[in-house]
């Protein structure tokens, strides 16, 4: 039997935007307050210069980096970051909805759970617990079969090489290279999709866009919408 193409969606400016401006980074001081009793200063201005598109691991590592935390310390805390991150958001969304769905991200998901010959599937730096709260709350029903999470890895290069292993042992089926397609908005989709051989789309749909940087890295695909039809043929959805 012919195996399935893997797709696997990252979820920030991918799949959905923030309505609450920066106050939702927030919940990485007052989670790092929680977890590891440490006072960090966050710059919002600056997030998307210096960490757009990393994982929560590695930015929860950069943070911290003055705080004399090793790296056993903050990684045995990342289960405690993730409830936090929930509780400030589910906090924050007392005042209204804080995420909502790119309208064309959502039909393409909807689309590849429908066909035979696809798999959907996130990959995300965002930590487990804090993924899945921000998908149901911005519209999402758990449309994937594995997840590749932020708690997982350090880096998207290192959650990227997990795919494999993880299709294997959960799904039942070695998946080739050429047959996974990673969508996102940032250059770290790009060079981890690269870094396992895997196809590339890149969409502008995410906040604060350098598409030229986006050009440069070189994706298979850069589109400024996930229906565009192109990526509908690639995916065999046209």
């Amino acid at each position: 039997m012919k195996q399935k193409k893997l797709v696997l969606f990252d979820i920030d400016g991918t799949l959905i935007r923030p309505l609450a401006g920066g106050k939702a980074l927030h919940r990485f001081s007052y989670a790092i307050k929680i977890a590891y009793g440490v006072e960090i200063q966050l710059d919002e201005h600056r997030w998307g210069e210096h960490y757009n598109g990393k994982g929560d691991w590695w930015i929860i590592e950069d943070l911290t980096k003055n705080a004399g935390l090793s790296k056993e310390t903050i990684r045995a805390g990342l289960d405690r970051v993730g409830q936090a991150f929930c509780k400030y958001l589910e906090n924050l969304s007392r005042g209204g909805r804080i995420y909502e769905t790119i309208d064309d991200a959502k039909k393409l998901v909807a689309a590849v759970v429908a066909a035979p010959h696809l798999t959907a599937s996130v990959l995300t730096g965002n930590l487990g617990a804090s993924a899945v709260w921000k998908l149901t709350h911005a519209g999402y029903n758990e449309f994937y079969e594995i997840g590749i999470f932020g708690h997982e890895a350090e880096d998207r290069v290192k959650l990227a090489k997990l795919v494999q292993p993880k299709v294997k042992k959960h799904l039942g089926y070695d998946v080739r290279a050429e047959d996974i397609i990673i969508i996102g908005d940032t250059v770290h989709d790009i060079i981890c999709a690269r870094a396992i051989g895997a196809v590339a789309i890149a969409v502008t749909s995410g906040w604060k866009v350098d598409k030229d940087a986006l050009i440069k890295a070189k994706p298979d695909l850069l589109v400024d919408s996930l229906m565009d039809g192109r990526v509908l043929t690639l995916l065999g959805l046209k």
